[in-house]
């Protein structure tokens, strides 16, 4: 399920917020077991339907102590699943970030401080399928 992309850096900031899409350096592959990860999720998802807690939580709390999450996602090789994080603000707006890349992919967000958020993902592929996928994913101070 190693996947080569090329370098591609995406920075998307809605209210302090922050979604970035990360890669290697041109024709590497996207290597999840070599990044330091402290959370793996093996998992599978029905194929053209967007679900809930795709990160192995129904939900996701922040204390006063703001963290980026860098995930690395291992999917097959030919499909794209589709991310979204919902970030609920106290008292303030949602923000949303979608990734859509296709293959193996590294994104980071940032939900900062005192927040509540939720990850969907959506797998495409053929009609009536189950597809396997591995969610790794740490904590980075911010």
């Amino acid at each position: 399920m190693k996947r080569t992309i090329s370098a591609l850096a995406v920075t998307t900031g809605v209210l302090g917020a922050t979604l970035t899409g990360i890669s290697p350096a041109s024709a590497s592959a996207v290597d999840c077991s070599t990044g330091g990860y402290t959370w793996v999720r093996n998992s599978y998802v029905p194929t053209n339907d967007q679900r809930p807690a795709v990160d192995g939580r129904s939900y996701n709390l922040s204390g006063p102590t703001a963290y980026t999450y860098e995930v690395c996602l291992d999917i097959p090789d030919t499909e794209t699943f589709t991310i979204e994080v919902r970030i609920y603000h106290p008292g303030g707006p949602t923000d949303v970030f979608v990734d859509d890349r296709p293959g193996d992919k590294i994104f980071r967000y940032s939900p900062g401080a005192n927040t509540f958020w939720q990850v969907y993902g959506t797998m495409t592929g053929p009609g009536s399928t189950y597809l396997y996928y591995t969610w790794y994913e740490k904590q980075i101070p911010a």
